[in-house]
């Protein structure tokens, strides 16, 4: 097990370090964390929080992985120009991970959202009591409406502020069905590129 940490930086091709192994010398634990260190190298800088846009990495990686067609000079004799510089079956194995990632992003968020939109009919209630209330010629009727919209306020919510809640609920609805919407396309973008042809 030692052995993948030590060895995770050599590359299939010979063109890794500490010892320049090629694909055959080189264990296969160390290349599954080669392709993780890098994945994680690179969505590290870019500070992904969600998934949109992880794409572009992945292409990154699958040329990694693609066999490099060099001129062979002094210092590339050592490569093995058969080999990318990943394992494409662990890439795979990758794509596979961040497809099933992606879609339980996707399922969290969609409980968000319904959980938005159960907030949102709670509050259009209230607001519809609120424009009974002020239509309301006998005070009797107003008190009504009024206590009704008490019943259903929540924590932090009151007479001055749940038109305020309303439009920040919209929003927040409006900005998770966006994410929703981008990851769909981001799945169907990294299962575009596909890279079970390496």
């Amino acid at each position: 097990m030692l052995v993948g940490p030590l060895y995770h930086h050599e590359c299939l091709n010979g063109t890794g370090y500490p010892n320049g192994l090629t694909k055959k010398d080189i264990p296969y634990y160390a290349q599954i964390i080669h392709i993780a260190d890098v994945f994680d190298a690179i969505v590290a800088k870019r500070q992904y929080k969600t998934h949109i846009n992880i794409s572009e990495t992945l292409k990154l990686l699958i040329k990694d992985a693609e066999p490099s067609i060099q001129s062979v000079a002094l210092d590339a004799l050592a490569t093995d120009s058969r080999y990318g510089k990943i394992n494409p079956r662990v890439l795979n194995v990758l794509f596979k991970v961040v497809i099933d990632d992606t879609l339980y992003e996707i399922s969290c968020t969609m409980e968000y959202v319904n959980y938005l939109k159960d907030q949102l009919k709670r509050l259009h209630k209230i607001k519809r009591y609120g424009e009974k209330a002020e239509n309301s010629k006998k005070d009797k009727d107003k008190d009504y409406y009024q206590e009704c919209m008490e019943i259903l306020f929540e924590q932090g919510e009151n007479f001055g502020n749940y038109l305020d809640v309303i439009d920040e609920y919209n929003q927040a609805l409006k900005n998770r069905s966006d994410v929703i919407e981008k990851l769909y396309r981001e799945i169907t973008i990294i299962k575009k590129l596909n890279p079970n042809h390496l």
